[in-house]
């Protein structure tokens, strides 16, 4: 018989060989991959977990499981979830500091609540003398803000045999400034963004980043699906950071 979990788990604290986990986080980034050898099929759901510590943790539903869960799990809603396979988060561009990942598993639980305590963002600051410190490709993802001080003209390339648009940014923050690319639909959803705001240089924060390295120098690039950008947010660390500089 299953044992039952009463109480919720701290996500910092999740280790492999526990019988039960058992947390309440809020979904603050889901997207699907494609399989490798046909894009138009889905292989698989990816999601970054946040609780109301701020702990995060990167879950995949696999194929196999996707009937199960697919229309269950909305991106920004809070879910109390148990019962997951725990295992070591590997490979590049890893979401989160955490080492474990979540699986889903047949058994696993999903069931829909409200909370305010937890996080909408969840973000988790990196200042940009931190990124240009970086002499190798960073291997986490990253979360920078800054004020958008340079904007390249947008242009095309070729990658893949497809064009895509690209635009480099210039940020600043109070340690110093970095540059940052965006890549297809991302320069779209900038320049809408951007569209929207007021006079004055407008903040700007992009999430689950990678640090490149290209000819000795550090900069931050979008991954397609995965990273996130807000312009002037309306949130506290946005705020302070505004006031930091003013």
């Amino acid at each position: 018989m299953a044992k039952v979990c009463k109480k919720f788990d701290s996500v910092s604290e999740i280790l492999p060989n526990k019988d039960c986990v058992r947390i309440k986080v809020r979904v603050l980034r889901i997207w699907k991959t494609s399989s490798f050898l046909n894009p138009s099929e889905v292989n698989s759901i990816e999601m970054v977990l946040v609780d109301e510590k701020g702990g995060k943790i990167h879950a995949s539903i696999r194929k196999q499981f996707l009937y199960m869960f697919e229309s269950k799990i909305e991106e920004g809603q809070v879910y109390q979830m148990s019962y997951f396979s725990v295992v070591p988060q590997t490979g590049f561009y890893r979401t989160t500091l955490h080492p474990y990942k979540l699986l889903f598993q047949i058994k696993t639980k999903v069931v829909a609540v409200k909370s305010s305590d937890i996080s909408h963002h969840g973000l988790t600051l990196t200042s940009l003398a931190e990124v240009c410190s970086h002499v190798h490709d960073y291997e986490f993802l990253v979360d920078v803000m800054g004020l958008l001080s340079g904007i390249s003209a947008e242009r095309e390339y070729v990658r893949d045999g497809n064009v895509t648009k690209m635009v480099v940014l210039e940020l600043t923050d109070t340690s110093g400034k970095c540059e940052c690319a965006l890549f297809g639909d991302y320069v779209d959803e900038l320049n809408k963004k951007l569209g929207k705001t007021s006079s004055g240089l407008p903040v700007v924060v992009i999430q689950f980043a990678k640090v490149k390295i290209f000819r000795d120098q550090a900069s931050i690039q979008n991954v397609i699906n995965t990273t996130k950008i807000f312009v002037n947010p309306d949130i506290p660390e946005a705020d302070a950071f505004k006031d930091r500089f003013a």
